[in-house]
């Protein structure tokens, strides 16, 4: 069975079995994890309607993506794991190859398109409001378009699919050195890798300057200027406040105490959902570049003169970083929406660092006015503000 391989498959010793069935059992791990993964994202946005908006269109693309990269690549990746060998033929590396360059490319884009989405929401608020279904729909398609593009030159000759790690996954050649292979690698690497890469470190960046900006002044607007002492007499059994020559006086006073604890509260509030989206960008960006990372660092490193470098094992974990990025991918970006992060729970019954924050009745409601990122704080009644001791 003649099939395309690179210089170090025939070089390199070969590969004792409990490799083989090391990435066997692991991958079967990435199948299972990642089917379960995918597929709750994808079954709770179609079992919830409130879910259905063209701003998570973006999100079930990626997790269709994450899941197409699993259930092709995995499972082929398993069989040939657990046979030591490819058992599939040339034929059956293209597909593998195409496959997993497809999907994974066009996840890609889509991560790419959901940091400049977020960052238009920031930049403005109501930009979400006008997303359309068509412009979403355009979106994704042109984000499949974009995987395609790139994996439809090596089945007509420009760059070819061939065997990588141990022999039983395949890839694209980033191992041979002509001009024209050298070239496609060139703008695979660039144009598959890091203009993405620039895109979501800028949008991400921007999106937490902004949002860091926008709390300082949030804080600074509903700080009071000027706090007044509180001073209480007892009367009759009750206390009031002492010297308050009208009721307006003992109401505004009361209204002041309530406010500056409530302004205390709402700082905490907004440093969590900057602290929050912080960590959400940074696991954003550190999967993005665990996962493609190496595959770039391996080109360029082959292309460059350290292919003494790329041998069967180094080439082997590559395949196994991408498959556990997809796993994990959709249910980062999932549970980074109050929406999804709601739902999930609820279906996964997992509530563990996932749980819905739930506010006394007694306690303020906060109206998050987008436009103008201004809180209007509305203290709802309590009985026996001042007791009796």
């Amino acid at each position: 069975m003649n099939i395309n391989s690179p210089f170090y498959i025939h070089t390199n010793a070969s590969v004792p079995a409990v490799w083989h069935y090391a990435t066997g059992v692991y991958s079967l791990l990435c199948l299972l994890c990642g089917t379960l993964s995918n597929g709750l994202v994808i079954l709770v946005f179609i079992r919830n309607s409130v879910l259905q908006q063209p701003k998570n269109f973006l999100l079930i693309n990626l997790a269709l993506t994450d899941l197409g990269l699993i259930l092709t690549n995995t499972s082929l990746h398993s069989i040939a794991s657990f046979n030591k060998k490819w058992p599939f033929g040339q034929q059956g590396c293209s597909f593998y190859g195409f496959c997993g360059g497809v999907c994974g490319l066009t996840s890609i884009a889509t991560m790419a398109a959901i940091a400049l989405t977020r960052l238009a929401v920031v930049i403005d608020p109501f930009s979400s409001l006008r997303l359309t279904e068509r412009f979403a729909l355009k979106c994704i398609l042109c984000s499949w378009i974009y995987g395609l593009i790139w994996m439809i030159p090596p089945l007509f000759g420009w760059n070819r699919f061939v065997l990588e790690g141990f022999g039983t996954t395949c890839t694209f050649d980033y191992i041979s050195k002509d001009f024209w292979n050298r070239l496609y690698i060139i703008t695979i690497v660039i144009g598959g890798f890091l203009i993405p890469l620039i895109i979501i470190i800028v949008s991400y960046s921007i999106i937490l300057h902004k949002l860091s900006k926008r709390s300082h002044h949030l804080i600074d607007q509903n700080v009071y200027k000027q706090s007044f002492p509180i001073h209480l007499e007892q009367q009759n059994g009750y206390y009031f406040i002492s010297n308050s020559p009208n009721y307006e006086t003992y109401r505004n006073r009361t209204k002041t105490f309530f406010e500056s604890n409530e302004t205390t509260r709402m700082t905490q509030i907004i440093r969590h959902t900057e602290a929050r989206a912080t960590r959400t960008a940074l696991l954003v960006l550190f999967i993005y570049c665990i996962a493609w990372g190496p595959y770039a660092f391996m080109t360029i490193l082959s292309q460059t003169g350290f292919e003494h470098y790329v041998n069967m094992y180094t080439t082997a974990t590559l395949g196994l970083f991408t498959k556990t990025a997809a796993c994990i991918n959709p249910l980062v970006y999932a549970l980074s929406s109050s929406g999804f992060r709601r739902y999930i729970c609820i279906y996964s019954n997992f509530f563990y660092k996932c749980y819905l924050r739930s506010y006394p009745i007694s306690s303020p409601t906060y109206d998050f006015n987008r436009r103008n990122l201004t809180i209007t704080i509305t203290a709802r009644p309590t009985a026996s503000v001042w007791s009796q001791q």
